[in-house]
């Protein structure tokens, strides 16, 4: 356990917390767990509650300097996907079904030009805590697909980029479970200073670990090389 966590562990159990002192120290404890160096292709949320019907963002940018002509994702068994936003003005979009017709996957198609990103949205509903992946296949014009299917990326970390084929970090969501801030509401026994002298610098502390996740995120992807390695203009012949 880290750290931080110990001591947000430690602060909880001396004085009761109010929701919100809860909700910013799980977001930021999860911030720590998750937050990419980079973005690559991603789902967001990177945080989510079980039990609680969520608004999943597929983001695809396109890394190369030849547009995006597709993007296949995979869906994690700890959530259950049943419904598309309608996608952007020429793309479709395509359920991938298990054998029980359950959604595991999606494909979207369409064109995202060089330099620009796409994002496309869909409704599902986690049931499970915990860390889940969300495994992504982009295919480019020339026919080449890069996979985002490798380690997830540490947090401050800044991985390797890879060539056009080789594959990149998987996405992932942590689910927090649901009632977290309930449960600590309903146990609060009273209002001494002491109690909420501890909250609110539990809160403090914790949204400021979680705008510095969010900072050193954003800086880290402004001050990354926009081309990939080993890139070949020239589509490739088939």
């Amino acid at each position: 356990m880290s750290p931080i966590r110990h001591w947000l562990r430690r602060a909880a159990a001396r004085a009761p917390l109010p929701a919100w002192a809860v909700r910013a120290a799980v977001a930021a404890t999860a911030l720590t767990i998750v937050a990419p160096a980079s973005a690559h292709v991603v789902v967001v949320p990177s945080i989510a509650t079980e039990g609680t019907p969520t608004d999943f963002t597929l983001q695809v940018p396109t890394e190369r300097n030849l547009p995006t002509t597709a993007v296949r994702v995979m869906f994690p068994p700890q959530v259950s996907v049943y419904s598309f936003r309608v996608p952007p003005s020429g793309f479709t979009v395509t359920a991938i079904l298990a054998k029980n017709q359950s959604i595991i996957g999606a494909v979207f198609r369409g064109t995202i030009p060089a330099g620009q990103y796409q994002a496309f949205h869909f409704l599902g509903t986690p049931f499970a805590s915990g860390q889940t992946l969300w495994p992504a296949y982009q295919t480019y014009a020339d026919g080449l697909i890069k996979p985002w299917n490798g380690p997830v990326e540490k947090p401050g970390a800044v991985s390797a980029e890879t060539g056009p084929t080789q594959p990149g970090p998987t996405s992932a969501v942590v689910i927090v479970p649901a009632g977290t801030a309930a449960a600590s509401t309903s146990t609060r026994g009273g209002t001494g200073g002491s109690g909420s002298d501890a909250a609110i610098w539990l809160g403090i502390v914790a949204i400021v670990i979680a705008l510095g996740a969010a900072a050193a995120a954003g800086l880290l992807w402004a001050t990354r090389p926009v081309r990939l390695p080993d890139d070949d203009p020239a589509p490739r012949s088939r």
